[in-house]
């Protein structure tokens, strides 16, 4: 058995028919995010954004967090805009007075992420919304870590929302755009919905259920193919429609069903591993009202590479978020520090107990041989 990695596609679900394209985001409690576009990853939805919408040249600059993956980046590429960084704090709170600091009349977009499912602050949501205003920029909110999550006046407040339903969902690609309802943003035909990243995508998914049935193979192989399917998504950022398999199984899914089980997942593992020893737990305690959907189970370990490698031995297969893109910028010190030093362990609607108690113990087990 694998616990961990890329989800597989659903055939139940594929089987499906495909009746009504509808998602509503939790976060939109004001109902003013009524068109939504569906294409191929949440960074395509991005591009889409300034291919159509906001049309900057090389004289505008795009404030980013300094906590990011490259495909943020690569993604904002597909424009002429300058890049400028603000910093993110260790426990992935916006540095509000480097933000201020970093704002000026060049700047023409303010890209902020919601990590982890935790959304930003009340205070974050206001100063973002007073710097748009004083400097006449948009908001693109990335919600690809917090895609189910809600919280009055803290998400949800872009002109723009981008997000990344593949990671969430067993398809074999999917993001969508959010327009709010007062943005003017021309809608175009989307290129083909097939390319390279979508073969790679499903090759992975055949990769994984052989792998699950045969525990004696190298693992390490299923993480090339992985890595291999990863690297082909970022190569063209073209928008291209959702294929049609991945929105049979994304519209038909019991969206209630994953948050539940993410949450109750989620919640199994904090209580196992809040008071051990060496393993930092940076996103909180679950609210009891439901409001925050977990991305996953995020820690800081000092020897990050040592426990990443005893989980995959164990066929427990984390995620590293992130590498940061040290060619494009020079982040801050904890920005680089939450990088070294963090591992993602996947808790989603695909496992239950059984699976998280097996993730908890051996956890335990590595810190407990130190």
């Amino acid at each position: 058995m694998i616990i961990g990695g890329f989800n597989s596609v659903d055939l139940n679900l594929l089987n499906s028919e495909l009746n009504a394209k509808e998602f509503n985001l939790r976060c939109d409690s004001e109902n003013v995010y009524n068109r939504k576009i569906f294409v191929g990853n949440g960074r395509t939805a991005a591009s889409y954004v300034l291919k159509n919408a906001v049309h900057l040249t090389h004289n505008d600059v795009i404030l980013l967090p300094d906590y990011l993956c490259v495909s943020v980046i690569n993604s904002l590429q597909v424009c002429d805009a300058q890049l400028r960084f603000y910093r993110v704090k260790k426990d992935l709170s916006i540095d509000l007075d480097d933000l201020k600091a970093k704002m000026n009349d060049d700047v023409a977009m303010i890209y902020v992420i919601h990590y982890f499912g935790f959304p930003m602050s009340r205070e974050v949501q206001a100063c973002m919304l007073s710097l748009k205003k004083k400097y006449n920029a948009v908001i693109m909110e990335d919600l690809t870590q917090a895609l189910y999550s809600t919280e009055k006046d803290c998400i949800g407040f872009g002109d723009y929302i981008t997000a990344s339903i593949r990671k969430w969902t067993p398809v074999t690609d999917g993001g969508m755009l959010a327009i709010r309802d007062d943005v003017n943003c021309k809608e175009v035909k989307l290129a083909n919905a097939y390319d390279e990243a979508v073969y790679k995508q499903l090759m992975v998914s055949l990769y994984r259920d052989y792998y699950d049935k045969h525990s004696d193979l190298d693992i390490n192989r299923y993480l090339q193919v992985e890595n291999e399917a990863n690297k082909a998504r970022y190569i063209d950022f073209t928008p291209r429609e959702m294929t049609l398999e991945s929105q049979k199984i994304f519209f038909n899914i019991d969206h209630a069903a994953l948050v539940k089980q993410m949450r109750d997942n989620y919640s199994f593992l904090y209580d196992e591993l809040k008071n051990v020893d060496g393993l930092k737990l940076v996103t909180p305690e679950l609210d009891s009202e439901g409001k925050y959907v977990p991305f996953g189970f995020f820690v800081l370990v000092e020897d990050r590479d040592s426990f990443y490698n005893y989980l995959i031995e164990n066929r427990i297969i984390p995620v590293i978020q992130w590498e940061l893109p040290l060619d494009y910028y020079h982040p801050g010190e904890d920005a680089r520090y939450l990088s070294n030093h963090n591992v993602m362990i996947y808790c989603d609607d695909r496992y239950g107990t059984k699976e998280m108690k097996i993730i908890a113990d051996t956890i335990k087990n590595y810190f407990g041989g130190k």
